[in-house]
């Protein structure tokens, strides 16, 4: 039992118990063992018979250790109701009671499924994907080892409990990595659990995606990339809104697509719309550092120097924190274009409003107007990630609060660019001087 062989342990208490039966010492032992195990009935049955027996009194000492296990089972038994029940409110704070629950209880039955099963559901529920995968690895070698009961005529066979021991972790463990953004990871789980597990297991895992949608995403995500490459940047947006839309429980690979879109938007020349969806992408994953670089670079372009600066100093910190050589590089001569836009923030330049409009410079006032509304009306922060939004409820909810609360941010500073562009570009006068002191040419003043 002290190295954890339960099983063998169980071994011993059977044979000891054949030779002695009894020795009532060993029934404690295997109900100490059982409990440790997870298998609570048979616990149950093992100190009452300690407690049953006529020989109990002479031995005060085991009358009071199996009058404790007969408590810690009871103990057992009702945490692993309360975090069942408190894991079905899918909240934030019933997921968190649910762990300080779950945990007491392993601290009494460390091996027990059950108990090992709501721990990593309730870490699912609280985004806390890589501790769901590093549990499931570390404990499946230990369960693996002790699969298996001392009276298999009422227990199920050594292949169907170890069959057991697997699906359940590579259900969430696969889910985990999808919601990582881990695709071939989360694939590679998906086609082990289904082939290993039974047809009506399948009916019964509703939370559970198959492995065609994970392929369908990635040749989706695909086909948008070879649109891109190909110079098709128009059936580029469709492909990747189309992979955005279907993802979204998949903030890191949403984030992915956002940010290709926001490429393909650039290579149509609606920079304010590929600024907004990198502002998507980094409030979907914080540390993206390619999005936060692309829009770095789009802030610059309609020279926005002081955003610019700040996503900068924002990909350098991240790169800072990064200890491979391929980063050493970027690091390099991100510090060098920053040095570039404090000089540029020193001479004042105004930003580039007609390419904020999607302008060229050469519009009439109704083109103008025209293209304000539109991007007004696409830019409104009201309608900001309006098809990212999720239930405040959930055990999510505080998660999408905080990235909602972020994409109105960000929304409402591009509409504020886009109100301000309007408002010099709209009338003649500031039109005039703004071109002249910006040095346009194209029929303006040089």
């Amino acid at each position: 039992m002290s190295i954890g062989k339960t099983r063998k342990a169980l071994d011993d208490c059977r044979m000891a118990t054949y030779l002695d039966p009894g020795f009532l010492k060993v029934c404690l032992t295997a109900g100490n063992c059982h409990l440790v195990r997870g298998e609570l009935d048979d616990a149950l049955c093992c100190y009452k018979k300690c407690l049953d027996s006529g020989m109990v009194c002479l031995d005060r000492r085991l009358t009071i250790e199996a009058s404790d296990g007969l408590q810690s089972v009871e103990k057992v038994v009702n945490h692993i109701k309360q975090s069942a029940e408190l894991l079905q409110l899918k909240t934030f704070e019933s997921a968190t009671q649910a762990m300080e629950i779950i945990a007491e209880a392993l601290s009494i039955s460390s091996y027990s499924e059950k108990l090992l099963k709501l721990k990593g559901e309730a870490l699912f529920q609280l985004h806390k994907y890589e501790e769901v995968v590093q549990m499931c690895e570390q404990t499946l070698a230990i369960a693996e080892k002790n699969c298996g009961n001392i009276n298999d005529s009422k227990r199920q066979s050594d292949e169907d409990r170890n069959r057991q021991l697997h699906l359940w972790r590579w259900s969430l463990m696969s889910r985990s990595y999808y919601h990582m953004g881990k695709f071939d990871m989360a694939l590679s789980m998906l086609e082990k659990y289904e082939q290993l597990a039974p047809s009506e297991t399948k009916t019964e895992e509703p939370s559970l995606f198959s492995a065609v949608t994970v392929h369908e995403l990635l040749q989706i995500k695909s086909a948008g990339n070879d649109a891109f490459q190909s110079g098709k940047y128009i059936e580029a947006v469709e492909h990747y809104t189309n992979a955005i839309m279907r993802s979204i429980e998949s903030r890191p690979f949403a984030a992915i697509c956002l940010c290709n879109r926001a490429a393909a938007h650039q290579s149509l020349g609606n920079v304010i719309d590929a600024i907004a969806d990198c502002n998507l992408a980094i409030a979907l994953d914080g540390d993206y550092m390619k999005a936060i670089s692309r829009r770095a670079s789009l802030h610059e372009k309609i020279r926005d120097y002081e955003h610019a600066f700040s996503d900068l100093k924002r990909l350098i910190s991240l790169l800072e924190k990064r200890s491979e050589k391929k980063y050493v590089e970027d690091l390099k001569v991100s510090r060098q274009h920053l040095s570039s836009l404090k000089r540029y923030m020193k001479k004042g330049m105004s930003m580039d409003l007609y390419m904020i409009l999607g302008l060229k410079g050469s519009e009439s006032g109704s083109e103008i107007k025209k293209a304000y509304h539109k991007a007004a009306l696409r830019h409104h922060p009201d309608k900001a990630g309006k098809f990212l939004a999720r239930s405040e409820g959930g055990a999510d909810g505080h998660i999408w609060k905080e990235i909602m609360t972020t994409i109105h941010l960000d929304a409402d500073k591009l509409f504020k660019k886009i109100g301000e562009a309007y408002a010099v570009l709209s009338d003649s006068n500031k039109r005039y001087t703004y071109n002249l002191e910006d040095g346009m040419k194209d029929g303006f003043v040089w």
